[in-house]
């Protein structure tokens, strides 16, 4: 098969799948007489089961420890790794949701106090811009292990509609600052940020290196992203002042 029947066939691009050899999850195929990529039937049931792992959450780090049982036709070490890996990875994304719907309500009660007080007039202490907020939400930063990867695990396809929800989200920002190991965007009052904190949930999934943290303050809402030192030049692309 060429690369394109390969690719019609799994549901992964032609980018993704030389991206997968490049990264040794595929063995670099065979060649035609004229230089083409040619596959045999096999790769299909190898490329069925990378995403079938990438549905349960796996990075393609952990997916390239399962991949020598595969090889060598082994299900029973497969199944115990993947219990392992997805019984961390419920816990995670309870923790999450968990995370989240405390979010939404904390912000459900911002929201109610904005508008009962309006004084005719500068903002006071009491209208809901100054109030204190000493009990908002702070999205907690979600921990990774120090020997998380820094690599993103997006389908090439998909990149580019990722960058676009980013690009949408730093036309909020209006000013941006430096923290320990990252930056801190402050985001005017229309920026949407349940929008905001399923995108930073989405982000996680393929960048799970990066650390965010969503918060509010007597300043507005803000995003601080962090990473790890190696990290750093991705955050400062990704956030950067688009002008």
């Amino acid at each position: 098969m060429r690369i394109a029947e390969v690719a019609d066939r799994s549901g992964f691009s032609p980018a993704t799948l030389r991206y997968y050899e490049q990264l040794d999850l595929l063995a670099a195929p065979g060649r035609t007489a004229g230089g083409y990529r040619a596959y045999d039937e096999s790769v299909l049931a190898r490329l069925a089961f990378i995403a079938r792992a990438k549905a349960l959450g796996c990075t393609l780090a952990e997916i390239a420890e399962l991949l020598p049982d595969w090889d060598r036709g082994r299900c029973a070490p497969i199944q115990s790794r993947l219990r392992e890996l997805v019984t961390v990875k419920l816990g995670d994304a309870q923790g999450r949701m968990a995370e989240l719907e405390a979010f939404s309500a904390d912000l459900e009660g911002i929201l109610a106090g904005l508008g009962p007080h309006t004084p005719d007039g500068p903002c006071d202490s009491d209208c809901g811009c100054l109030a204190d907020v000493s009990s908002a939400p702070r999205q907690p930063a979600m921990a990774q292990p120090a020997s998380e990867p820094v690599v993103c695990t997006l389908d090439a396809n998909e990149v580019p509609g990722r960058l676009q929800d980013w690009h949408d989200l730093v036309s909020h920002v209006i000013d941006r600052s430096g923290v320990d190991g990252g930056s801190r965007l402050q985001l005017d009052a229309e920026t949407p940020l349940d929008r905001l904190a399923l995108l930073v949930k989405a982000e996680q999934g393929c960048c799970s290196f990066f650390r965010f943290a969503i918060t509010v303050d007597s300043r507005g809402a803000a995003l601080e992203v962090r990473a790890p030192a190696e990290g750093l030049a991705m955050v400062e692309s990704l956030f950067a002042d688009p002008t």
